[in-house]
Parts: structure tokens; C-alpha cells; sequence
């Protein structure tokens, strides 16, 4: 009997540990909202809300990060190369966003929105850089409406 009701307190405790305690530790759902125009920060594997507007958007992965580091004198200064989600009215896009090399930020365009982005951290602010240290610096914020029709659109299916 003592060995009945033991293996069934065992197997409660595993699915126990098996079930519950992932959920509690799996993290990173929490949705970031942010104001348009205002500057906020991006980790990887996590998720904006623009406030007001129908945008949402995810940072999925680093594809290349090439950029030159800090202090080297390079030939070339590179480019990083950022994947995303943009969720727009419950349709979602899948966009590269890409950076060259040494610059502040770089800016992209989707549907009336202008995405201003830098990630971070730069290569050679910390050694050996790993996917989890990675954030995007970003500003969205609504473009101005052109009479021009040169505006360029950031879709992918």
C-alpha cells in the first residue's frame, strides 16, 4: 500500500515539475507598450504594442551581425541584420531590418510608419556577445503624409 501511495506522490510531482514550473519560468510574454514617437528598447524573443495604433512589434533573431568593432580599423563596416514581426491590424509581416555598420541608427518604412532602430550592444562594448545580450533601440513614429508617392514599403509575406 506505502509503496502505491508513493509512486503516485511521485508521479504527481513530476507532472507538477514537468508542467506547471516551465510555464511559471518561461518569461519574455510580457507585451512592452509604447507611445509613438517615444524612444524604448526591444529585448530579443519579446514584443511592442504601439499605444493608440493598430502596430505591434517582435523581435525575433539576429541573422548576421558583421558590424565592425569599436577601436579596429575594418575595410568594410559591416551591416546587422535584424529579423521582426510587425503585426499590423491582425495581419503579420515577417521584415529584415538591416544597419550598417558604424552608424547611430538606421531608419525603414512600413505602411505609414517610419521605424527608426539600433541594436545593441555594439561589438566591442562586451566580449563574446550572446543572442540573450541583444536589444533594439527603437522609435516608431507615424510618417508624414506624401503628395510625392515615393514612399517605400516594407512588406514580405
Amino acid at each position: 500500500m506505502w509503496k502505491r501511495l508513493f509512486s503516485q506522490a511521485l508521479a504527481g510531482f513530476s507532472i507538477l515539475v514537468l508542467f506547471i514550473l516551465p510555464a511559471g519560468c518561461a518569461g519574455g510574454t510580457e507585451v512592452i507598450e509604447a507611445d509613438l514617437g517615444q524612444e524604448f528598447l526591444l529585448p530579443i524573443k519579446q514584443e511592442a504594442s504601439i499605444t493608440g495604433e493598430k502596430l505591434r512589434i517582435r523581435f525575433e533573431d539576429v541573422i548576421e551581425d558583421s558590424r565592425c568593432p569599436l577601436n579596429v580599423t575594418c575595410i568594410w563596416e559591416g551591416r546587422v541584420s535584424i529579423l521582426a514581426r510587425l503585426i499590423y491590424d491582425d495581419a503579420t509581416y515577417t521584415v529584415v531590418l538591416n544597419e550598417p555598420g558604424l552608424t547611430d541608427y538606421a531608419v525603414d518604412v512600413f505602411r505609414d510608419y517610419s521605424i527608426t532602430f539600433h541594436l545593441k550592444p555594439y561589438p566591442g562594448e562586451m566580449e563574446n556577445i550572446s543572442k540573450e545580450d541583444y536589444y533594439l533601440q527603437l522609435t516608431i513614429s507615424k510618417q508624414q503624409s506624401s503628395t510625392m508617392g515615393d514612399q517605400v514599403e516594407i512588406m514580405l509575406p
